[in-house]
C-alpha cells in the first residue's frame, strides 16, 4: 500500500486527485469508428473506461470520421 508521504512527494494534493478523478456531466465521448457518442449524465469522482467497436472511445469536442 502507497504510503501518504509518498503520495505527497508526488507533488499532488487533494484538489489534483480531484480534478483528475472528476467526471464531469456533459462531457462527451466518441467511438471513432462508428461515431457512436455517449454523453454524461450523472457525475461524479472516478475513472469511467467506456469502449465501442473492441477500442476506448475518446473524449472529445466533436465527433467527426468514422464509417457511418
Amino acid at each position: 500500500m502507497t504510503d501518504v508521504n509518498d503520495v505527497r512527494a508526488m507533488g499532488w494534493d487533494l484538489g489534483d486527485w480531484e480534478d483528475s478523478l472528476s467526471i464531469d456531466v456533459g462531457t462527451v465521448y466518441c467511438c471513432r469508428k462508428c461515431n457512436n457518442v455517449a454523453m454524461v449524465t450523472k457525475g461524479g469522482l472516478g475513472v469511467l473506461q467506456l469502449g465501442c467497436c473492441g477500442d476506448p472511445m475518446e473524449k472529445v469536442n466533436t465527433c467527426e470520421g468514422g464509417n457511418k
